[in-house]
């Protein structure tokens, strides 16, 4: 489900140049549709405790894959910027509900002691994903155009969560409801905050860049769609692999210590992407992509160590919103009003800087869930 839920929202990104030669898009223009469908995201979290606290786990999962495939339909149906804008709000809505739920099915069918690989296992979908969603673009787009693409991925999302309804495991209790005495007290916990900073600057290094590349390799690089698109596909292959090496290091390395280089790394890549050209720019973006997968695994166990079990999906419903709207919508926004601007490059640096600062909190928040431990 987490794999048709992140192919869905990554297959928005390649058909960013399709939209902005038929709508005449400016760059802002055509970054700022991803801002809309991470405010549609955010307040579909947001809103996900509240869905879950009525609705059982199990059910928020297809509820949303399914959401998703009706949506990717009626956005194929666009024909002015403002229906794009609705198209793509209604997208994130859809896609927000099932991180919370997916994230609790998933804990109350896996071991404790193999958290960190199960996290791993978990991660493969967006990172199989960053792979299939350029791929299946760019072959869909020989036979149809982007409508037929959209229409395509929403057929194959509603069919599979009409098999999660019916053969699904996993999630088969509510989650706990937001009140008046759990809110305010997990928004004052210090390891709140943390995690929001770390995830959240995560979440832009590896969405971000991946976003906005194929108007940076079409406009700034000068080249074809179909080179662009098969360059994001190829740069991550390694992926899937990483995200598997991120549960295997993290339980043998320390969540702290892979975080930290994970993180060092992938600001140096991210930097370095506007700064080098031709077969410099391929190594670069493989860097750049390989990194990212490394730091959820371990992310999510100084999460799970941090936060009880009935706290989880609370946390992530009040923290994600905020998440998705700026790192995941607004970073993308950035580099695009950037590009506007006249230098992409301003806002990989940006970017980049964002990680520098992470580095420190990394260090504060591994200290205290290594004390938390539960």
């Amino acid at each position: 489900m987490f794999f048709l839920n992140q192919t869905s929202r990554m297959l928005l990104a390649p058909m960013l140049v399709p939209l902005q030669d038929e709508f005449n898009l400016s760059y802002t223009d055509a970054g700022a549709l991803l801002l809309f469908t991470s405010a549609g995201n955010a307040f579909s979290v947001f809103c996900s405790g509240f869905l879950s606290s009525r609705l059982r786990h199990r059910y928020v999962i297809p509820l949303s894959i399914g959401c998703y495939g009706l949506a990717l339909t009626f956005l194929s149906f666009a024909s002015s910027l403002d229906e794009l804008r609705i198209g793509f709000t209604l997208c994130g809505m859809s896609g927000g509900m099932y991180f919370p739920s997916g994230l609790a099915a998933l804990g109350s069918i896996a071991d404790r002691k193999d958290w960190g690989k199960t996290i791993s296992v978990h991660e493969l979908a967006p990172n199989l994903a960053f792979i299939v969603a350029p791929t299946f673009a760019e072959i869909a787009l020989q036979f149809t155009d982007w409508r037929g693409a959209l229409q395509a991925m929403g057929g194959i999302a509603v069919t599979g969560a009409l098999l999660f309804l019916f053969k699904g495991r996993g999630g088969n209790f509510h989650g706990e409801p937001p009140g008046k005495s759990t809110v305010p007290s997990l928004l004052k916990r210090r390891e709140t905050w943390l995690f929001v900073l770390i995830i959240g600057v995560a979440v832009a290094m590896e969405w971000a860049p991946y976003s906005i590349m194929p108007l940076f390799l079409v406009n700034a690089e000068g080249m074809d769609r179909t080179s662009a698109n098969a360059l994001m596909a190829v740069t991550r292959i390694p992926t899937p692999f990483m995200a598997l090496a991120g549960g295997w290091l993290t339980d043998r390395m320390g969540e702290e210590r892979i975080l930290f280089i994970s993180f060092a790394g992938s600001v140096v890549a991210v930097m370095l992407v506007p700064a080098v050209h031709g077969q410099w720019l391929t190594m670069t973006l493989f860097m750049q992509a390989a990194l990212p997968p490394l730091m959820f695994p371990a992310i999510f166990k100084m999460f799970a160590n941090a936060f009880l079990p009935a706290e989880r999906s609370l946390v992530l419903s009040m923290t994600m919103p905020l998440v998705a709207f700026l790192a995941a919508g607004g970073a993308p926004a950035m580099i695009g009003f950037c590009g506007d601007l006249g230098s992409f490059g301003a806002g990989f640096i940006i970017l980049g800087l964002a990680g520098v600062v992470c580095l420190p909190a990394i260090r504060n928040f591994g200290r205290m869930t290594s004390q938390l431990d539960r």
